[in-house]
């Protein structure tokens, strides 16, 4: 394996780290808040991006047809900035989130080794439906399962390079907390205890 592509991988891997947004308090103390501090990380990584396009900088470990084009870097920062701060749910932001950062470089992986897509699909599924019993899903509800449904179908639907200027580290992020955050207000009312 090249060394840029175990660099994504590994990133892949370590970037849930970022959901310990979750953890950390709203006030920080003197006036700062935590929405302030990661709207400023974001605001940051947006002009270093812009820079990067500008001055046509190439990353450590992004991918050739990346030049010229928003990196996956900054489209997976998006997402997960659509989820911290629209969303906000983290029963659908952190096993979405996880699914993006653990079965995306799973799925390529599978496809370089040519095995089946249904391991990788189990897998999204069975990461999900852990991460929202461990978030404290309501074992006696249907919510988790049907939630878990709907984020694995849409995230393997978007997951792959098939769009040239969207990556799929947004679209595994964004589309399937949309479809859940919509599902959401529909469903868990009436699939709730």
């Amino acid at each position: 394996m090249e060394i840029g592509s175990a660099f994504r991988r590994a990133f892949h891997i370590i970037s849930p780290i970022f959901l310990t947004y979750y953890v950390i308090p709203e006030q920080l103390g003197g006036g700062i808040t935590r929405t302030a501090v990661t709207i400023l990380f974001l605001g940051t990584a947006a002009c270093i991006e812009i820079g990067r396009i500008a001055l046509g900088v190439r990353l450590f470990g992004m991918r050739p047809y990346e030049g010229q084009r928003v990196s996956a870097y900054a489209q997976g920062t998006l997402g997960l900035a659509v989820g911290l701060l629209v969303v906000r749910d983290p029963t659908i932001v952190v096993p979405v989130f996880l699914g993006m950062a653990w079965i995306d470089p799973l799925a390529a992986f599978a496809r370089k080794q040519r095995w089946p897509r249904a391991g990788v699909v189990a897998a999204y599924f069975v990461l999900f439906i852990s991460a929202e019993y461990a978030l404290g899903g309501a074992p006696s509800s249907l919510w988790p399962f049907i939630a878990a449904i709907l984020a694995t179908v849409t995230a393997m639907f978007v997951e792959g390079p098939k769009i040239p200027q969207l990556d799929d580290d947004l679209l595994m992020l964004v589309v399937p907390m949309a479809v859940l955050s919509v599902a959401a207000a529909i469903l868990r009312p009436a699939l709730l205890p």
